[in-house]
């Protein structure tokens, strides 16, 4: 049984996958759980699974109808301000993710000076740290949990009320992996992302897949415009190719 098989091959797990199922019988059962299906697990599926049956419970970049999601623009230096905001104005449990590690550790010593009871889940951290963030996070000890997309794979917390992208992920499909945290078991979900005036192009990544726009939402009252509030995307840089302003010659 391979489970999460997209995140194993995103972690460069395949020659490890690869070894075991060339070790293992080869009359067996396999089954292989994915949330997304690219072109690596087809070509796994292909190669190490006989008449492999693809069974979907929703076609790949679904998202719960239950979860409602909404973008504010904001430049990167006012994202803190903008999640202080936010933390206010929902005020039930809530996961932010992050890109890096050290992202994570600054957003959450800084939730921390709001006065707000916040852990963190990333690659620094070790096993016993995660496990007690999440036991945490999950009984209630802390209201925000902080983590990257690598260490958020293992985080399955009911109830979860607010999932705030306070980075866009790499990938759009990690984006689909992160609000599904929220809105589970028919319960309602809100998922919130901040993306600056320069990521149209990522955002409208995650729209494809989703296949449906997100609403740009305006900033909470009192939200300062030189602090970064934005209702619109920069608009996209003219492309421009070798040789487009050299002068021509006149013979």
């Amino acid at each position: 049984m391979l489970d999460e098989a997209d995140r194993m091959l995103d972690m460069g797990f395949q020659p490890q996958i690869e070894r075991i199922l060339h070790a293992v019988p080869k009359d067996r059962q396999t089954m292989l759980f994915s949330a997304t299906i690219p072109a690596q697990i087809l070509q796994i599926a292909q190669t190490h699974m006989k008449l492999p049956i693809q069974i979907e419970v929703a076609p790949s970049g679904t998202t719960v109808e239950s979860v409602t999601q909404e973008i504010f623009i904001v430049e990167k230096a006012a994202k803190l301000r903008l999640l202080a905001a936010l933390l206010k104005e929902h005020r039930g449990s809530t996961l932010v993710f992050t890109r890096t590690k050290f992202g994570a550790k600054r957003i959450t010593k800084a939730v921390r000076d709001l006065g707000e009871s916040a852990a963190e889940i990333h690659s620094n951290r070790s096993l016993s740290q995660r496990r007690e963030a999440l036991e945490g996070f999950r009984s209630g000890r802390f209201r925000v949990l902080v983590a990257t997309d690598i260490a958020s794979r293992g985080i399955d917390v009911k109830g979860i009320e607010t999932v705030v992208n306070y980075d866009l992920p790499s990938q759009a499909e990690d984006y689909v992996h992160r609000i599904g945290r929220t809105g589970r078991m028919g319960m309602a979900g809100h998922a919130i992302s901040f993306a600056t005036p320069e990521e149209r192009n990522e955002v409208r990544s995650i729209e494809r897949l989703i296949r449906k726009p997100i609403p740009v939402s305006p900033h909470p009252a009192g939200f300062p415009e030189e602090f970064g509030a934005r209702t619109e995307f920069n608009p996209p840089r003219p492309v421009r190719y070798p040789g487009m302003n050299r002068r021509r010659r006149r013979w």
